[in-house]
């Protein structure tokens, strides 16, 4: 994992949290990895106080954490696909934050699965939704008491496929896309709370994340040989064996062609959840070129038409831009 930039000062920071400082809770669904991992590091260092949620409090994210942070960290097991697990960890912030309430909650628990619409199975299609999309909409329902209390935030890190299609995400972007309007409507409904909603979305950080990296890339490797075997022998025969192995190539390059570390996205993360006037959408480029291609695509997407994009990211992705 790459290391994340030096910590700066908070700018722009909303006086509410000054109310709080050592006792401003914040929970963050999943920190095994990753941007949530490190942003508990980070966050810890300002003063706050950190639930994060892990899939287990044994495992290696989790005990480096406590390792690492003070004990304003309070890890938490949280499966954001099991009921239990999210009653318990919403009555175990709730025990601690009963004064306060909470600050914020920052949904970034998410795995991924990749694949042409026909290769892809249903079972892939409900996985990914149980924790992209709906653990992310249990975890929100569970706090939002908490977070209406003090006029709190709700960050929800979705992607640039959340607002960009292109082919063999259909699984992943479904998830992404939900997100976004979930996120839209709740934004529209907290107003009268004084809630603040806001959007990070990443570009090309998957290398650094642990979403296509050592177990999650064994395991989409693995997916792929039962993506072909599950298909009806028409769709092997109309696609091809080779179709297939190709698209997958590109997932071990991810590392090379990624950002470089994780600093912008925690930048973005730390001004949605301190900044007086944050952002609704954080669009964040990543990438190791100057451009973050599929980005770029995502901004155009709000100002040309739908056959102009069509045009332009099928001649992307033909030319390799993937």
């Amino acid at each position: 994992m790459a290391c994340c930039q030096p910590l700066q000062p908070l700018a722009n920071v909303d006086p509410t949290i000054y109310c709080y400082l050592g006792t401003t809770c914040t929970c963050i669904s999943s920190t095994l990895s990753g941007f949530g991992h490190e942003l508990v590091k980070r966050l810890d260092q300002f003063g706050f106080t950190v639930f994060a949620g892990c899939l287990s409090e044994k495992s290696e994210g989790a005990q480096n954490l406590q390792k690492e942070c003070t004990r304003r960290v309070h890890i938490l097991k949280l499966d954001v696909t099991k009921s239990e697990d999210i009653r318990r960890a919403a009555d175990t912030v709730e025990k601690i934050c009963r004064g306060t309430g909470l600050w914020a909650l920052v949904n970034n628990a998410g795995i991924d699965s990749f694949g042409d619409v026909e290769f892809c199975t249903m079972e892939m299609y409900r996985r990914v939704a149980d924790v992209n999309l709906f653990g992310l909409i249990h975890v929100t329902k569970a706090l939002l008491p908490l977070i209406r209390k003090c006029k709190g935030r709700v960050v929800n890190v979705t992607s640039v496929k959340g607002i960009l299609s292109r082919p063999t995400i259909s699984v992943y972007g479904n998830t992404k896309f939900g997100a976004e309007n979930f996120s839209d409507c709740l934004r529209l409904e907290m107003r009268k709370f004084g809630v603040k909603v806001s959007i990070v979305e990443p570009g090309n950080f998957g290398g650094l994340t642990g979403i296509v990296r050592d177990q999650n890339l064994e395991r989409l490797m693995s997916e792929m040989e039962k993506m072909w075997e599950s298909a009806d022998k028409e769709v092997q025969e109309a696609y091809g064996r080779e179709h297939l192995e190709e698209q997958f190539k590109g997932l071990h390059k991810a590392p090379q062609n990624c950002a470089p570390n994780m600093g912008p996205v925690l930048r973005a993360l730390e001004d949605a959840l301190t900044s007086e006037t944050p952002a609704i959408r954080y669009l964040v480029d990543g990438g190791r070129g100057l451009i973050d291609w599929y980005n770029l695509f995502g901004r155009m997407n709000y100002y040309l038409p739908t056959e102009w994009m069509d045009f332009i990211i099928d001649k992307a992705w033909n030319f390799g831009i993937r």
